[in-house]
């Protein structure tokens, strides 16, 4: 996946449509959920302010039709110019006990970039495990290797209180042995209590093509919608 950068005066009318169309794909699958496990977050960072947000979703309890979106949104402050956006919608079918296979894509400002891609999940009492490989059947075909795992065990005896640990990273990678894309890192430790959680997070970016890396380290917090 890569970050969309805003720029003010190349902006084009289609780039907006784009996005607006992954937006009403990420709110229609949130009509399936019944439940409030939706993470919305808010970080404030030496660097940057950024919001986050994703599901995985099933029609109903017994369907093998899912739904995975992640929303990411960053703006420097030094360069609002240079915020960033990133849409990615997938529809996965389970073909075998915790594997899935499915497509979808993200958008960029070029447009939409398109994916097949095979995925595994599993919940083992309070750590629960994502991932799914991907390829993007493009001129110069990627393959990207997303991840997020959490770690949320009870440290109270009321049950109120949480340890709240996470990992979310993904790497873009092309397929024709060019080397990797961009790869992130989004780093989180807190509590939680009462459906809130909160705490220190970290995020990290590296861009190949132009040997970029970029560290937004701060406070977080978010609410399961």
């Amino acid at each position: 996946m890569f970050d969309i950068k805003i720029d003010s005066n190349n902006y084009k009318p289609k780039y907006v449509y784009t996005r607006v169309v992954f937006f009403v794909l990420f709110l229609t699958a949130t009509s399936y959920s019944q439940n409030r496990d939706i993470p919305v977050e808010v970080l404030g960072g030496n660097r940057a302010f950024t919001h986050q947000m994703y599901m995985t979703k099933y029609m109903h309890d017994k369907s093998r039709f899912g739904y995975f979106g992640y929303l990411r949104y960053e703006s420097p402050y030094a360069k609002f110019e240079e915020s960033s956006i990133l849409g990615q919608s997938l529809f996965f079918y389970d073909v075998a006990g915790l594997i899935s296979v499915g497509g979808g894509g993200y958008a960029t400002n070029s447009g939409f970039v398109p994916q097949i891609a095979i995925a595994y999940s599993k919940a083992i009492r309070s750590f629960s495990f994502l991932a799914f490989a991907a390829v993007e059947p493009i001129k110069s075909p990627n393959g990207e290797i997303f991840t997020i795992m959490t770690y949320n065990p009870t440290i109270s005896k009321n049950e109120n209180w949480k340890l709240f640990m996470q990992f979310i990273g993904s790497l873009n990678f092309n397929l024709k042995g060019n080397g990797y894309n961009t790869a992130s890192q989004y780093l989180r430790l807190g509590l939680e209590n009462n459906g809130w959680q909160f705490g220190i997070g970290t995020d990290l970016i590296q861009i190949s093509t132009t040997n970029d890396f970029s560290a937004n380290t701060g406070l977080f917090i978010r609410r399961l919608l």
